[in-house]
Parts: structure tokens; C-alpha cells; sequence
């Protein structure tokens, strides 16, 4: 007798969703009603949902308000209205495709597509190690231009600063630009992004003025002033050179362009070319108000700082001679929108009875005033670079002071050195994790810490030291 077989049908869906669980991608599927209809493993493990079935044949608004109340898209601040947004983003078949950093710093390719039968497909992909990779390409990229400048910047400054300063300024001026509207065919994230670092080497050439004219204190003569000038085309010659051996490199490329340029002249009265008006590259332009501003409220071997109000003044008065109007506007924007915010004022019970102290502690006061001011507006870009600033100026100000406290006989030097190590470890610390877990702002805690840290800082421990300054002021008299 022939033995009995048994014909076994398999769901064809059940086999298929058994697949889709073995993917490394995240996969949500809605129906055209925007129902849930199935998730596989891999969206439930990067969006860290328990349970194979929760949510599913339910609306995804409320998978989404989900996500919402527990703080996914912590950059969010009106869930609401972010929640009808997107709805209406996918009743109307709106395609998508974006990256989202999770709360846990994991970095998400996020693509959203919609089915002929209008329902979404979304697929999600962790890019978390290729992102971390982007971002040290970025950043050793920007440490090896700041090295660059700084070789010939460091004789001429007493901070070694100034260059982030700059490019800070030129970046926050390209982008009021933006908003403004102006020179809508140059200006866009790409060129902002890329200005801003490569202003950092606007000054590259003074590598090949001699220490007696860059550090000179008195008025140049004729023939000194003509060997500065030459800095301008011997830095861009040097970023020439580089970009030549490097090929593609926006950095190097607006670099060239930058330190060519940055002491036109918008009447066409500047050098080395003597361009007039447009002829002068919109990156040399935006350089040549950053560089005299910063240059002007620095003190130098030759002059003390001027005040912000002095500084701008100048700049107004120059406006359509030395410097482009519409830039002139946008940069005074930037500096009126910097100073609306006030975490730390200076008062005249801070000083310690050093001149270069005060100065220092003022710059570091204004520099997290700014930081305050960058993340009120919600510009990461600034922040990241405001942040850069306050480590590099908190390291030069520390070894400073140390030096200043060790040549007085300041008997608690070490103490002190912990002090300053803790913070700028401290300070480090928050910059890494707002870099590599892409915070979008550092948020009220971290900014009323640098306030009080600060203050506090000048107002207690460096009054410590101030008799020992006077003392040795007393001695030398």
C-alpha cells in the first residue's frame, strides 16, 4: 500500500517577515491607512522597543507619540506640531530621506518610501562607526590647518587664538548672509562650513616676515611695510602648493583664495592685486572685517585692545571703502545679536592687579558669553566652534597664570594647577560628548556650571595669588 504524503502549505508572509528578521536594517512597514503592519528585529533593537508585536495594527501616530514622550527626538520642542507634520508629510506621499542621532548617540540613515498601495516603507541603518569616522576626518583636518596657522601666528599674538576667533566670526558672518538672502549663488552649508576653517589660515604667510618687523612695537618704515604686505601672496603660493599635491580640497582651495585676498580693499586701494568690489572673492571679503576686528580688540605687541564699540565704529566708518557694505551690515548684525546675552559680567573686583590676567579672564568670560549666545540660537555649528575656543584659550590662560604664579614664589601652585587641570579636563569631557553624540545644545546645566565655575574661579582661588603680585611689584620698585 502506498504510504500517505501530506502537502504542508507555508504563509508565504510569514516566511518572508522570518527574512526580514535576519537583516542587519531596521524595517518598518505601515498600510495606506498608516496602520503598523509589521517591524522586524533589527528596527526593534536600534529603536530599542520591546516586543516583537507592540504597536502592530495600531496607528503609527501612536507609535510616534511613543517615541516622542520618551525623548527620541530630543531636539524636538513642539511635539505637536511635529507629530501633524510629519502625518501630513505621509498622507500626501512625501518621500524621505535624513539622519537622526538617537538620545544614546547612535547615528541613524534613516529612509522613508511610499508603496504604489500608499503605505511607507521605512528602513533604518546604524552609521554610527562611519559618522564617528567623518567626524575625525573633519576634525584632524581642522587641528592640522590651526597647526599650520599657528606656526606663523604664535609670534604675533599672545593667544594663539586669534585664528579661531576669526573663523568663528567669518562663519557666523557667511551665515547672517544666508539668512539675509544675500549672494544666494555662493552661500550655502557647504560654503560656510568649509569659509570658516579655511579663514583659519588667512595669515599663513607671516611664516616668512622676520621676528624684527612682526614684532616690532613702533611705527614700520616704508621698506617694513612693504616686506609685511608680501605675506599675502606668499600664503597664497604656500596653499597653492598644498592644493596642488592635495587635488580636491575646499579647505585649501578657499584657503588660497583667503589669504591672497584678505587685505583687498573694496575701493581697490588694497593688495597685492589691487582688486576693487566683486573682483575681491566673497571668502576674502568676509575675512578682511573678521581679521581687522579681531585684530583691533586683541592686544599686540604694538597696541592695546580696543573696545568692541571702538572696533565697530572703525568698521562702519570703512564700510564701502576698505570693507564690502552688505558684509559690513551682516557682521555688525552678528556682533549686535552676540552681546543680547549676558551669563557673566566682568566687574572691577575680579581683577587680580595683573593687566594681562584681566584681559585674559575678560576674553574668557566674553567667550562663554558667546557660547551662551550660540546656544540660544540653536547654531551647533558655532557652538562646536565656541567650545574649541574655550579649551584652546583656557589651556594658553592656565599656562600663563601658572608661569606668572611660579615666578612670584605663589606658594600654592600645585593646587592651583589641579584646579585649572580639572576644568579644562572637565570642559574636554563636554566637548567630546557634544561632538560624538551630536547633542544638538549643551543645555542650561553645562552653561550655568562655566558661569558659575568661572566667576567664582577669579572671584576666589586668583585673589589668592594677588598679594603675592603686589609683593613682588613692591620689590622691584
Amino acid at each position: 500500500m502506498a504510504a500517505n504524503t501530506m502537502t504542508v502549505h507555508h504563509d508565504p508572509d510569514e516566511g518572508l517577515f522570518e527574512a526580514l528578521d535576519t537583516m542587519d536594517q531596521g524595517f518598518l512597514w505601515l498600510d495606506e491607512q498608516l496602520i503598523v503592519r509589521r517591524h522586524n528585529r533589527a528596527y526593534r533593537r536600534l529603536l530599542e522597543i520591546d516586543g516583537e508585536s507592540l504597536f502592530v495594527g495600531r496607528p503609527y501616530r501612536e507609535l510616534l507619540q511613543y517615541l516622542l514622550t520618551r525623548g527620541e527626538f530630543v531636539e524636538v520642542r513642539d511635539q505637536q506640531r511635529f507629530l501633524e507634520r510629519r502625518l501630513q508629510a505621509m498622507r500626501d506621499g512625501e518621500n524621505q530621506r535624513l539622519k537622526r542621532v538617537r538620545p544614546n548617540g547612535v547615528v541613524l540613515s534613516v529612509s522613508a518610501t511610499t508603496l504604489p498601495s500608499g503605505g511607507y516603507v521605512y528602513t533604518y541603518l546604524d552609521i554610527t562607526r562611519e559618522s564617528n569616522a567623518q567626524e575625525d576626518l573633519k576634525r584632524n583636518a581642522k587641528a592640522t590647518v590651526v597647526a599650520m596657522a599657528n606656526f606663523a601666528e604664535h609670534r604675533d599674538t599672545d593667544t594663539g587664538v586669534h585664528v579661531l576667533r576669526v573663523a568663528r566670526l567669518v562663519g557666523q558672518t557667511a551665515r547672517e548672509l544666508k539668512r539675509r538672502g544675500h549672494f544666494t549663488d555662493i552661500v550655502d552649508d557647504n560654503f560656510i562650513g568649509h569659509v570658516s576653517t579655511a579663514s583659519i589660515l588667512h595669515d599663513v604667510g607671516k611664516i616668512a616676515t622676520p621676528d624684527r618687523i612682526l614684532l616690532k612695537a613702533g611705527p614700520l618704515t616704508d621698506e617694513e611695510r612693504a616686506i609685511i604686505k608680501l605675506h599675502a601672496s606668499v600664503g597664497g603660493q604656500l596653499l597653492k602648493q598644498a592644493l596642488l599635491m592635495m587635488g580636491d580640497s575646499p579647505y585649501l582651495l578657499i584657503g588660497s583664495e583667503i589669504a591672497l585676498t584678505h587685505h583687498e580693499w573694496f575701493n581697490g586701494k588694497g593688495y597685492p592685486a589691487g582688486l576693487a568690489g566683486d573682483a575681491i572673492p566673497l571668502s576674502g571679503r568676509i575675512c578682511a572685517i573678521a581679521d581687522v576686528f579681531d585684530a583691533l580688540t586683541s592686544r599686540r605687541p604694538y597696541k592695546a585692545p580696543w573696545s568692541t564699540e571702538q572696533a565697530v565704529a572703525l568698521i562702519r566708518e570703512q564700510s564701502g571703502t576698505q570693507f564690502d557694505p552688505v558684509v559690513v551690515d551682516a557682521f555688525i548684525g552678528v556682533v549686535e545679536e552676540r552681546s543680547r546675552v549676558v551669563l557673566v559680567s566682568w566687574a572691577e573686583e575680579m581683577s587680580v592687579g595683573d593687566l594681562h590676567i584681566d584681559e585674559q579672564h575678560q576674553i574668557l568670560i566674553d567667550t562663554i558669553n558667546q557660547l551662551a549666545s550660540a546656544e540660544g540660537q540653536n547654531d551647533r555649528a558655532m557652538v562646536a566652534m565656541i567650545i574649541d575656543e574655550l579649551v584652546s584659550y583656557a589651556a594658553f590662560h592656565f599656562e600663563y597664570e601658572e608661569k606668572l604664579m611660579e615666578d612670584c614664589g605663589y606658594p600654592d601652585l600645585e593646587m592651583h594647577r589641579n584646579v585649572h587641570l580639572g576644568f579644562v579636563n572637565w570642559v574636554s569631557a563636554v566637548r567630546e560628548e557634544f561632538i560624538y553624540r551630536r547633542r544638538t545644545q549643551f543645555g542650561e546645566r553645562i552653561l550655568n556650571y562655566l558661569r558659575d565655575w568661572l566667576r567664582d574661579h577669579i572671584l576666589g582661588e586668583d585673589q589668592c595669588y594677588r598679594p603675592y603680585l603686589d609683593y613682588r611689584d613692591t620689590e622691584r620698585r
